[in-house]
């Protein structure tokens, strides 16, 4: 098993995709995560944070931790189990102690080493609802620097921002105006 781990920017470029079927799985994605698959268990939302702070993809995270991409999922689903070994494993890739994940596996409210409160939602970083992640700018800028820049990562930022704002008005949840300005800092090139 290969020990680095990949990160977001190159994980699209070395599979040799398209932009366009590169955004057209991001838009797949952003909708079906949305609606009808399973939750991130506590667990799952402090591997997930963990993740793209240290801007892994999951697959990367997954090869690096010796194990799938889909164990990892059902592991951060609930649908598994942590297994001591993954969990030395999966803290070892994501630089961090093994209790920072097994406090999470036994549903602990513990802090990370670096003071971040891993409840997501209790943080303001994975908000219960889509009119709550468009009170601010900050998630979605976050989220969009994450993203690898060039041809590729417009594609994907353009399709992030047109499933957000589709599902914005599916939704009727009003657009901020803010969300156009960072469309136009995403087309331009400045973000």
């Amino acid at each position: 098993m290969s020990t680095s781990a990949t990160p977001l920017a190159e994980q699209d470029s070395a599979a040799g995709d398209s932009a366009p079927a590169v955004a057209d799985r991001i838009v797949a994605s952003a909708v079906e995560t949305g609606f009808g698959t399973p939750r991130l268990s506590l667990l799952g939302k402090r591997i997930e944070l963990l993740r793209v702070d240290r801007g892994l993809s999951k697959q990367g995270l997954a090869r690096s931790a010796g194990t799938s991409r889909q164990q990892l999922w059902r592991v951060m689903t609930g649908k598994s189990e942590l297994t001591t070994t993954l969990c030395h494993r999966l803290a070892s890739v994501l630089d961090v102690d093994s209790r920072t994940l097994s406090s999470a596996m036994l549903g602990a409210a513990a802090s990370l080493p670096n003071g971040d409160n891993p409840r997501l939602s209790d943080s303001g970083v994975s908000p219960a609802s889509l009119a709550a992640y468009l009170e601010t700018s900050a998630l979605l800028l976050r989220s969009l620097r994450t993203l690898p820049n060039g041809e590729d990562g417009l594609a994907i930022k353009r399709a992030l921002l047109n499933a957000i704002e589709d599902r914005a008005r599916a939704a009727r949840v009003p657009i901020p105006a803010w969300l156009f300005r960072v469309r136009a800092r995403v087309l331009d090139g400045s973000l």
